[in-house]
């Protein structure tokens, strides 16, 4: 299920967020939940082999026109939009209660309030899908070199991002399908056409990049693999919004 929100203010035409601004939306929509369902969610998520996974996606904002650019400031004209895909009805009811029942929603230093709340299913109704992204995908890996840790992340033309792509939905598919057989079919992610680079900066403890790619992608697999891809979204931190995709034309 995809839930996109619109917020607007009956103050301003427009606000303003630091660059570094996805953490803000990510813990806006924790605000949202009741507190304990927020609480475990966010400490423990969905254990997965000692992963945690949230099983949620978020996509980037956006406005109906485009937002300006400033010295480490974005300015988004209002109504904005962010979406959230997931499978977790629980979910999808906290995220709706606590948009609607609030008189006003914080991000950042932005009182703003949502004025539409609109849902929509998606399903994959066929082995081969073209998605489209809301929000980059990325995919990588930590490797250690000389002593020292640092990230590798894998474009769409590297084996290891489609390697990568496939495990990250296997695990969610097993938490999702506990006991249930793994679909035996193969699973291939081809970007379409020219898929662009995306490096946006994430605070948590400090600000660091995360490099993600924005496009369309052919999948192609059995359809319980592509609907949890669908739900869940495609590659890693996908609730600190990354990977969040839709079907084409939908």
């Amino acid at each position: 299920m995809h839930v996109t929100f619109s917020f607007t203010s009956d103050e301003f035409s427009s606000v303003r967020l630091p660059s570094a601004n996805l953490h803000l939306f990510q813990s806006m929509l924790y605000g949202l939940l009741p507190s304990d369902m927020a609480a475990k969610i966010h400490d423990e998520g969905f254990d997965s082999d000692g992963r945690k996974m949230k099983l949620f996606a978020m996509s980037w904002p956006s406005s109906s026109a485009r937002p300006q650019f400033g010295e480490n400031t974005i300015i988004f004209p209002l109504p904005m939009k962010l979406t959230v895909s997931t499978p977790i009805s629980e979910l999808i009811a906290g995220f709706t209660a606590g948009a609607m029942s609030r008189d006003f929603i914080r991000v950042g230093n932005n009182h703003l309030t949502c004025s539409g709340v609109e849902k929509k299913e998606y399903k994959a109704d066929s082995d081969s899908i073209t998605v489209k992204t809301l929000s980059p995908v990325t995919c990588y890996d930590s490797i250690e070199r000389g002593g020292r840790k640092f990230t590798k992340y894998f474009t769409p033309y590297d084996d290891e991002f489609q390697r990568g792509i496939y495990f990250n939905l296997l695990r969610k598919y097993k938490l999702l399908n506990p006991g249930k057989d793994i679909p035996s079919d193969s699973f291939t992610v081809k970007p379409i056409g020219h898929v662009k680079e995306r490096v946006s900066m994430f605070e948590k403890g400090g600000l660091f990049p995360v490099k993600g790619w924005w496009g369309r992608f052919r999948l192609e697999g059995s359809r319980e693999i592509l609907q949890t891809a669908i739900d869940c979204g495609l590659g890693s931190k996908n609730s600190s919004g990354w990977g969040c995709i839709t079907l084409e034309g939908r």
